[in-house]
């Protein structure tokens, strides 16, 4: 496995029926001493059991909870207000009456500013807490609310440090206003700042949503496994805290496909209803998901589905154990649009139907 040299390995389903082979380079007394060990078995395709509680799940919500969005202008002083302002109760208490079994919530975007605390990306940006990251942990708030009433709780993530802060790429030495291939150190500084969130949330944390990890460079470069930073360590930095924990890397708007044999489920960024699954995975052990908003654009207000629409294209896509996450907008203390929650209650109604 030409690229692996961690302690961690994460299996992927093209080990399956093959043996891992380790080697070791000891260094002892100025000799060199290099050790094998072959494991005893080889690995076996279990279909990613992981992915179970997702299929499971079925329905769930998104919010793109960003400064952009919640404090658009101001900087830390009107960050910090807006997230102490969120209510993760009413917010979590709407998620159950909508009937969603998972929130994928966005830690954050490209402006910098994120809603939770992290001491290494303060470390890298050389600044104080509170400034980018707010001074209230709210994904902690938030999972003590979810977990409440059942619902899991999943991160969204751009793959790569923020670009339309300049000074937060320059500390990154990211590209300022374009996603692009990252260097060693940038690679190794973001995986940094995830490691730290995977590790507080612990087991609590039941997966990743990255965006930003297009063709053309990107993937391809995270995914040069001569390089001692690569997928499999930015993979390793978001499960730190729970090895179970689901990973998607977005390719962007297109076919639901997998992005990188270290998927756990497609990205499934969609902008209409125009698909549904044949089976569960959409590769051996890769579930298959579909990413969409209810409003008329991401974290928008209204419909623009007619429900009706929207659950007989859902049926289809329930039938065959795919899952499915809706976009929604909630107000500035977590309220959640209350005609977008009517649907998602109607699509709910037709899992459970399923189920019965």
């Amino acid at each position: 496995m030409p690229g692996i040299f961690t302690q961690q390995i994460v299996l992927l389903n093209k080990y399956s029926g093959k043996q891992l082979k380790v080697v070791v380079t000891e260094l002892k007394k100025g000799k060199t001493a290099i050790k094998e060990a072959i494991s005893k078995d080889p690995v076996v395709d279990k279909g990613n059991p992981h992915t179970d509680w997702f299929k499971n799940a079925g329905v769930g919500v998104m919010l793109h909870y960003l400064k952009d969005i919640y404090a658009k202008e101001g900087g830390s002083e009107a960050w910090n207000a807006a997230v102490d302002k969120f209510d993760t109760e009413l917010f979590a208490e709407d998620c159950k009456k909508a009937g969603a079994s998972y929130v994928m919530f966005a830690l954050g975007q490209n402006s910098g500013y994120y809603c939770a605390p992290n001491a290494a990306y303060d470390r890298i940006t050389g600044a104080k807490p509170g400034t980018f990251c707010s001074h209230r942990d709210l994904p902690a708030d938030l999972l003590v609310s979810l977990k409440k009433r059942g619902i899991k709780l999943l991160f969204y993530l751009p793959g790569n440090p923020p670009i339309s802060n300049k000074l937060i790429a320059d500390r990154f030495a990211y590209t300022y206003g374009k996603d692009s291939p990252t260097s060693q150190f940038t690679q190794a500084a973001w995986e940094a700042v995830i490691r730290e969130w995977s590790l507080r949330y612990g087991k609590d944390l039941m997966g990743w949503w990255f965006d930003g990890m297009y063709r053309g460079g990107i993937i391809e470069t995270r995914s040069d496994m001569s390089l001692a930073h690569n997928i499999s360590t930015h993979t390793l930095a978001a499960k730190a805290g729970n090895p179970a924990a689901l990973v998607s890397y977005n390719y962007g708007v297109a076919a639901i496909q997998s992005n990188s044999p270290y998927d756990d489920y497609s990205a499934g960024e969609k902008q209409y209803l125009d698909e549904t699954p044949q089976l569960r995975w959409v590769q051996p052990g890769i579930q298959w998901f579909f990413f969409t908003y209810l409003g008329n654009w991401w974290a928008a207000k209204g419909t623009r589905f007619s429900t009706d629409a929207l659950t007989k294209w859902a049926e289809k896509v329930l039938e065959k154990e795919g899952v499915i996450c809706f976009d929604i907008f909630a107000d500035e203390r977590g309220k959640m649009d209350a005609n977008q929650m009517e649907q998602i209650k109607a699509v709910r109604t037709i899992l459970s139907q399923m189920r019965q």
